[in-house]
């Protein structure tokens, strides 16, 4: 890579000079590549799709049926979609792609603020290229919609336009809450006096008062997120992993400051090994040559780019599991903050001018390269985890038999999605403790996967393979199995 004559551009200079569109032109172009190739590959389906479009599906007919722990704004735009796209999968898959694919213009604007073309081009590349930013790109998963409009907003930020900063994060809000901790982040960072940050705070209140009006009378009651669990006391024993019938259960419906002050003492002792498990998941997102040069760019750089980094500090605190999903929000900062360190260092080896430009780009190249090696790219390629084609089939089956409205009591919801139904989750405890639960739940149907037999929930085995136990249920009757041989 050729080392550019001048290796900054003035902050107020314009970011978008004729013809500036061609430098990320080759990016987004390998990006769609790669989105419409997984998007062909895969079903995009998590334990949240459902939910998601569940949501989607009751904004479209109009009812306040409270759905479940999830933040609006994505639902909506998938809603928005289904007019336009047919189907209830791919409205949320074409959302989430279009929001990834803008994410890499916004990214390269970003870093060209301080940067030549072609460092902004490398930013803009590590943000195509990244195996977790393009798989959530092809997924029905609110990550890609919410990273996009939250860095338009610090791009304005950036900029200078304090409201437009503002509102944007409070569009953001409505995907996600991690919104909260970036604009209190960046009304803290960014140039300007007191006037300017009060402008930040009020844009961002007032985007978000329709969504908190919604949730009111959604809910009944006034709240900051529809997700409940949100600051919450582990449980005895750690964080659950499966959800138990014989667990003890929390008191979700007091506020998110009762929930703090009460979660809080008992969350302390776990801040530090929670704080070292999301460092570890972002070490894996982004490896170590990334890490470097973020970290040299994320340094000299300071200002509103550094906002999300501090979500790494906030999320222990609220007993969030670590996850590979969440480095997602920091990776399109780091990209830049990478494209800056590239760029310091090319300039420190000024005088080995043949190796100015290529030594950095190979360290950003190597660290895609690692990622793709590493935990995101296994997720990336094992990303649907069940037999899709099977729930598939099982899904549609039920819903060419069953009632529209009933609901499908399930571990995770890709039946239920298939079969355009309700989803209940499906908890651990007896088999007549799951029984009464579907009852009291409403469930009419139970689906139990081969693999949830054997590793999950070994005690519901007798429901498909004791023919005498299943008849003396009076509850209970198989009417759908799709496998060639007995268990």
């Amino acid at each position: 890579m050729k080392r550019p004559k001048t290796t900054s551009v003035s902050a107020g200079a314009p970011t978008a000079p004729h013809g500036e569109w061609t430098a990320w032109l080759g990016p987004l172009l390998l990006g769609l590549a790669l989105r419409l190739w997984l998007a062909t590959h895969t079903y995009g389906l998590t334990m949240d799709s459902g939910l998601y479009a569940a949501m989607a599906d009751e904004l479209r007919r109009g009812t306040h049926e409270p759905l479940g722990p999830a933040h609006h704004g994505y639902p909506a735009l998938i809603a928005l979609a289904s007019y336009a796209v047919p189907g209830r999968e791919w409205a949320g898959r074409i959302v989430s792609m279009v929001a990834g694919l803008a994410l890499v213009p916004i990214v390269y604007l970003l870093a060209r603020r301080r940067l030549t073309r072609g460092w902004s081009r490398i930013a803009a590349t590590l943000v195509a290229l990244h195996p977790l930013l393009a798989m959530y790109s092809a997924a029905i998963m609110t990550e890609a919609s919410f990273v996009a409009i939250a860095y338009a907003a610090l791009l304005a930020l950036e900029r200078g336009r304090a409201a437009a900063g503002g509102a944007g994060l409070g569009i953001a809000y409505w995907i996600r809450p991690e919104a909260l901790v970036f604009v209190a982040a960046a009304a803290g960072l960014m140039r300007g006096g007191w006037r300017t940050r009060v402008t930040v705070l009020a844009a961002f209140a007032l985007a978000t008062a329709p969504f908190l009006g919604y949730l009111r009378l959604e809910r009944g009651a006034w709240m900051l997120t529809p997700k409940e669990v949100l600051v919450a006391a582990p449980l005895p024993g750690g964080i659950e992993t499966e959800p138990s019938l014989d667990a003890p259960t929390r008191d979700v419906h007091t506020s998110l400051f009762e929930r703090a002050r009460a979660a809080l003492p008992a969350a302390l002792p776990h801040y530090l090994p929670n704080l070292a498990g999301h460092l570890r998941q972002l070490n894996d997102a982004w490896p170590l040559p990334l890490l470097a040069l973020s970290a040299i760019g994320l340094g000299r750089r300071r200002g509103v780019l550094v906002a999300p980094l501090l979500q790494l500090l906030i999320l222990p605190l609220l007993m969030v599991v670590a996850n590979g999903r969440f480095p997602m929000l920091l990776i399109p900062a780091l990209a830049v903050g990478a494209a800056e360190g590239a760029d310091w260092i090319a300039r420190r080896l000024g005088r080995w001018e043949r190796f100015a430009g290529w030594l950095p780009a190979s360290l950003a190249i190597a660290g895609l390269v690692w990622a793709w090696l590493g935990l995101p790219g296994r997720h990336v390629r094992h990303f649907d985890e069940q037999p899709m084609s099977v729930m598939r089939k099982a899904g549609l089956w039920l819903r060419a038999h069953g009632p529209s409205d009933a609901r499908v009591m399930d571990r995770k919801a890709y039946i239920p999605f298939f079969a355009h139904m309700r989803h209940v989750q499906l908890p651990d405890g007896s088999t007549e403790q799951v029984v009464e639960h579907a009852l009291r739940t409403g469930s009419d149907y139970l689906a139990l996967e081969e693999y949830v037999l054997l590793t999950l929930r070994p005690q519901l085995l007798p429901l498909v393979t004791d023919s005498e136990f299943l008849a003396r249920q009076k509850q209970l009757r198989l009417i759908y199995i799709d496998r060639d041989k007995p268990l």
